[in-house]
């Protein structure tokens, strides 16, 4: 006869092989619980290290920001000050400049040339004088174009008058100052 074998050995090795299925099953589910808790881990800590680098970031960029701020307000002093610097040279430089226009106004003003009145407005001078002849206004006119002291001489008018013995002519002439800048040092 021939040997048959009534145990269930089919179901045996089917169950232990659901076991080993199961049993590897529940091993890669808590090895990837595992990993995805170790994971998560990871991820927190780098971003509480990202946190408190921006927090170092932020600290830095607040007192750079502050130095900033100290640097704009120091160059604005220093620009007021310029200002003011330069408005004193600028006035010391021109504190003589009246003596020096008159002085060199005597040296330009040719023989024949008489001056009645001389007006200063702003850097132009107003003359107003008399003179006995063409020739006397025309070199006093070139002698103020070689001057430092002036340019641009503008004969505005000029009439002839009867005085007394000697006919003279009134003359009206424009002259703008030139701003020296050695004009404080005695130039």
């Amino acid at each position: 006869m021939a040997n048959i074998n009534l145990l269930p050995w089919r179901e045996q090795a089917k169950q232990q092989r659901e076991k080993v299925f199961y049993s590897l099953l529940g091993s890669a589910f808590v090895l990837a619980v595992g990993v995805v808790i170790g994971t998560l881990y990871v991820i927190n800590l780098q971003i509480e290290q990202q946190h408190s680098r921006n927090d170092l970031l932020k600290q830095e960029i607040a007192i750079a920001n502050e130095k900033i701020s100290e640097i704009k307000g120091l160059r604005e002093t220093k620009a007021n000050l310029k200002k003011r610097m330069d408005l004193i040279e600028r006035l010391q430089n021109t504190r003589n400049l009246p003596t020096y226009l008159f002085d060199s106004l005597a040296k330009i003003v040719s023989a024949g040339v008489y001056l009645e009145k001389v007006e200063r407005k702003s850097a132009t001078l107003l003359i107003t004088g008399l003179t006995e002849s063409n020739n006397h206004l025309a070199n006093t006119i070139r002698n103020v174009e070689t001057s430092p002291w002036y340019k641009n001489p503008l004969l505005q008018k000029i009439n002839a008058e009867q005085e007394r013995l000697r006919q003279l002519n009134k003359f009206t002439m424009r002259v703008a100052i030139v701003n020296q800048p050695g004009a404080g040092n005695g130039n």
